[in-house]
C-alpha cells in the first residue's frame, strides 16, 4: 500500500511540474537545467519520512502552481492598466541617459551571435525559471520551510516594494531610450513598446535572480549551489548585455534581493522565537491531577 500512495503521489508531482513548464513554454534546456540541478539534492535532504512529507509538498507546489498559473494575467492587467491611467510623477529617461556608464556599454564590447542568443534564453526565462528549479529542488529535499523561503525571498515580497516605483517613476528600457534595435528581438510594435519597455527601476529581474543566487550559496549541495549562483548571475548580465536595463537600475536590484532575503529571514527567525517561546510556556503549565475525595461515608 505504502509503494502504490508513493506512485500516485509521484505521479501527481510529475503532472504539476509538467504544468508549471507549460505556462512560459520550456524548452529542452530548461529540462536539462533542472536535471543538472536536481544531481545534488541528496545533500541537503532532510530526514523525514517521505510519505509523510510529500502529499504536504506536492499540495504546496500545486498551490504555488495555481497562483503562478494566473500571475500573468494580472501582471498583463496591471500593465495595462498603468499604461492607461498612471501619471508618472518623475521621468528618469533623460537623467538616466545622461549618467556616465550608465547605459553598461561597457557589458556590450564582445558581441557574437551565438552568446547573443544564448543570453536571450537566460533572460528570456530568468524571471521565474531559478524560482521554480529552486522551489522544486526544496520540495526533493523534503523542505518545505525553505520552498516557502524561495518564493517569499524573491517575487512575494518584493512585488509589493517595486510597484510604488513603478507607478512613479517613468523609466523604460535602454535600448529604446537610445534609440538602437531591441537586445531580445521581440519585434515590438510602437504601441506594444510603449506598454512593455517601461517599469525598469529596480531591475525585478535583478532583484529576483540575486536574492535566489544568495539562498542558493546556503546550500550544501555545490552543483546546485555553482551552478545556480552562475544562472543567477548571468541574468543580470543579460540585463546589461541586451540593453534592457541601466546600471543603477541592476544596482537598485540587488539592493532589493539583498533586503528581501533579509526580512524573510528576519520573519523566520521571529517565528521561530515565537513557536519555542510558546513551547516553553506549555511545559511550565502544570498539569491538573485528580482531586482526592475524603470517604465519608462512616462519619
Amino acid at each position: 500500500m505504502r509503494r502504490a500512495i508513493l506512485v500516485v503521489l509521484f505521479l501527481l508531482l510529475g503532472a504539476v511540474v509538467w504544468q508549471i513548464s507549460t505556462v512560459e513554454h520550456w524548452i529542452i534546456f530548461n529540462w536539462v537545467f533542472l536535471a543538472l540541478l536536481l544531481l545534488d539534492f541528496r545533500k541537503d535532504q532532510k530526514d523525514i519520512d517521505l510519505l509523510a512529507f510529500l502529499p504536504k509538498g506536492v499540495a504546496l507546489l500545486f498551490c504555488l502552481y495555481y497562483v503562478y498559473q494566473h500571475a500573468p494575467k494580472l501582471w498583463y492587467f496591471l500593465a495595462s492598466w498603468e499604461t492607461s491611467n498612471v501619471k508618472h510623477f518623475f521621468n528618469w529617461n533623460d537623467t538616466f541617459r545622461k549618467i556616465p556608464f550608465n547605459n553598461g556599454a561597457i557589458f556590450r564590447l564582445y558581441q557574437p551571435e551565438w552568446f547573443t542568443i544564448f543570453m536571450r534564453w537566460v533572460y528570456g526565462y530568468g524571471f521565474s525559471l531559478a524560482l521554480w528549479v529552486s522551489v522544486i529542488r526544496s520540495l526533493m529535499t523534503r523542505d518545505l520551510d525553505k520552498m516557502l523561503r524561495y518564493v517569499l525571498s524573491s517575487h512575494t515580497m518584493q512585488l509589493p516594494i517595486i510597484v510604488p516605483f513603478y507607478t512613479l517613476v517613468m523609466l523604460q528600457e535602454v535600448w529604446y531610450v537610445l534609440g538602437e534595435p531591441d537586445g531580445m528581438a521581440r519585434g515590438f510594435t510602437h504601441a506594444q513598446a510603449q506598454l512593455w519597455v517601461m517599469n525598469c527601476f529596480p531591475s525585478m529581474h535583478t532583484s529576483v535572480s540575486f536574492a535566489i543566487l544568495l539562498l542558493a550559496l546556503r546550500e550544501k549541495g555545490s552543483i546546485f549551489r555553482w551552478v545556480m549562483a552562475t544562472y543567477c548571475g548571468l541574468v543580470i548580465f543579460s540585463t546589461l548585455y541586451l540593453e534592457i536595463h541601466w546600471v543603477l537600475d541592476v544596482i537598485a536590484g540587488m539592493v532589493l534581493g539583498y533586503t528581501t532575503v533579509k526580512l524573510v529571514d528576519f520573519l523566520y527567525a521571529f517565528a521561530a522565537r515565537r513557536i519555542e517561546a510558546r513551547k516553553k510556556n506549555a511545559a511550565l503549565i502544570p498539569i491538573p491531577t485528580a482531586v482526592s475525595t475524603q470517604d465519608t461515608s462512616n462519619l
